[in-house]
């Protein structure tokens, strides 16, 4: 009797899915052919030397010859295969053009077949499993057995073995099911402490194969208050950053995450993903003023105050509970700074626009009062409206309006220029910062003002720090330097999206959301850009004062979303669901 009719029904079970398993396999490595002068092109002769290896051992010497001999040496190019393959997939979509996506379909579904199959054909060659499928081969698979030496290096390959399978298995496992995510940072105070490790749920989320655009389906529905990760929208998102992300990736959980090539341009690691709460849901345009967000939508026009987001956002970290302080790393105000907060945007709401105009007037009348222009002095140059600026310079700035020509006439058109937009309709944040521009201008006024005085009286500069006028202007002038370019940007946001050029609302897109962290005085997120860009303080002035704003509020599609974190699992302490 020959041996092929000795070879069991379970052996040709197996060769068809191993016939299976690699079919699957040529059609990835077809698919990965490039034709394009760039790093794609190590893909395919990667893979196909990769697969012909794999095709002698398994298919060749284990289901033609039925020789075991190297039957160990095949189980592992067998169960190695997908991810070998998986290495490939990415290096051939890390070039400069990428792929079709109808390529990547058929790609991600070959791939998944030999994903499946080289697991459930690995396990039936081994020997516990492998009885009946190996009866009647013309050379049986031999025990494995090693003494000395050769059982040490066994001993240490097995070991190595189990190490990178173990690499590869988690590196499926983050990308589409659950990832690890440890906190970097304290935005999300007191939900998250910096360095909480929190287990991500990704696959009701769209995971994706890397570098494209293929994956499952995204079944979770996002509401107002879910916690979630997200790719950071300040960087770069284009083709040759994403190939960046995915390798450095790739590099950290193959150097047990000790190497992170994930960096910005200088070389920082670069704060991505990030961890926010969905505040802004599609449909609404969203303002915030004093640290109270609201909302509107096409049913209505009026601006809202959003109740739950007051159940997530922290100012004031001083009345966190007692047992996270000793936690948190930075308190951006103490409780007296805080209540001082409070008191200047009290002070700022009730502002008296109509006694400011009077004021501005009467200002510029006081003023003439001391000019004593000498040719000589040249003409006057207009200063910058950086609020900071007008006010660390008051001294020359008044010497100048003083003795040059022209000074007066702009002082009059300075301190007065926002008295026609007075009685203008204005949403909740122009309307607050029209008044700090204002408020700005009258203290800065007044400095002036006073600073001519002293000069004009030939009083000496040693004794100005004895006026208690000046002294209290200059109080007044910190206090509008402190709120406008250290809180203004982090207590509020302009309407967002912003309206049309005719003064229509636009409204949040469909599939797109808006995130802020919680502690909202020590959060980088959708509200800023990472760069300051010298702004107005309203549109309605001609002559604003000027800051160094951030803002630049922005949504994003959901596609960015990554996870949501589901479970707190360290510190034990603090262990439980999020």
């Amino acid at each position: 009797m020959s041996n092929k009719k000795e070879l069991s029904s379970q052996f040709y079970k197996l060769r068809l899915f191993i016939f299976i398993e690699f079919a699957a396999a040529a059609i990835f490595t077809l698919l990965n052919i490039s034709f394009h002068a760039d790093i794609s092109l190590l893909a395919f002769p990667l893979s196909l030397i990769y697969f012909g290896i794999s095709v002698w051992f398994n298919i060749k010497k284990l289901f033609i010859d039925t020789d075991g001999k190297n039957i160990y040496a095949a189980i592992k190019l067998n169960e190695y295969l997908p991810y070998f393959l998986f290495i490939t997939f990415i290096l051939r979509r890390a070039g400069e053009t990428g792929t079709p996506f109808i390529i990547d379909v058929f790609a991600v579904l070959s791939w998944f077949v030999v994903f499946v199959l080289a697991y459930l054909n690995s396990r039936k060659l081994y020997p516990a499993k492998n009885k009946l499928i190996v009866q009647g081969w013309k050379v049986a698979p031999a025990e494995r057995k090693f003494k000395g030496i050769g059982k040490v290096l066994f001993e240490i390959a097995d070991w190595i073995d189990a190490f990178f399978w173990a690499i590869f298995t988690v590196l499926i496992f983050q990308i589409f099911l659950m990832q690890l995510y440890e906190i970097p940072s304290e935005s999300m105070v007191p939900t998250f402490l910096i360095k909480d490790k929190v287990f991500v749920s990704k696959i009701d989320c769209g995971p994706k194969f890397p570098l494209t655009d293929v994956g499952l389906p995204d079944f979770r529905k996002y509401k107002r208050g879910d916690t979630i990760v997200l790719r950071n929208p300040h960087y770069s998102l284009d083709r040759k950053s994403e190939v960046k992300t995915v390798t450095s990736q790739l590099i950290y959980m193959l150097s047990i995450m000790q190497v992170n090539l994930n960096k910005d341009v200088d070389g920082e690691l670069k704060a991505d993903p990030l961890v926010k709460r969905i505040t802004g849901l599609p449909g609404e345009q969203l303002v915030m003023q004093d640290g109270t967000l609201y909302r509107r939508t096409t049913a209505s026009d009026v601006f809202e105050p959003v109740a739950a987001d007051s159940k997530y956002a922290t100012w004031n970290l001083n009345a966190v509970n007692k047992n996270l302080k000793p936690y948190i790393r930075s308190f951006p105000l103490n409780s007296q700074e805080y209540q001082e907060m409070l008191d200047f945007e009290e002070e700022r709401r009730n502002y008296d626009l109509a006694a400011a105009e009077f004021q501005a007037y009467e200002l510029s009348r006081q003023l003439r009062k001391y000019i004593t222009i000498n040719k000589d002095a040249g003409s006057f140059s207009t200063p910058s409206l950086s609020e900071n600026n007008l006010f660390m310079n008051l001294q020359r700035i008044t010497k100048g309006l003083m003795l040059q020509e022209g000074g007066t006439e702009w002082f009059d058109k300075f301190i007065c220029s926002w008295i026609p937009a007075k009685s203008e309709v204005r949403d909740l944040y122009s309307e607050a910062n029209f008044r700090l521009n204002v408020m700005t201008k009258i203290t800065f006024g007044k400095l002036v003002v006073e600073y001519a005085r002293l000069i004009s009286d030939g009083i000496p500069e040693e004794k100005w720090v004895e006026n208690s006028e000046l002294l209290n202007l200059y109080n007044s002038a910190e206090h509008l330097d402190w709120y406008i370019q250290g809180l203004l940007d982090e207590r509020n946001m302009p309407v967002f999206p912003a309206n049309d050029s005719d003064g229509n609302p636009k409204y949040i897109p469909d599939n797109c959301y808006f995130m802020m962290g919680d502690n909202r005085f020590n959060s980088l997120d959708l509200r800023h850009r990472y760069e300051q860009k010298e702004t107005a303080l309203t549109s309605d002035d001609p002559l604003s004062v000027t800051y160094y704003s951030m803002m630049e509020p922005q949504y994003i599609n959901k596609k960015y979303i990554i996870g949501k974190p589901v479970l707190r699992f360290w510190p034990l302490g603090r262990f439980g669901k999020v």
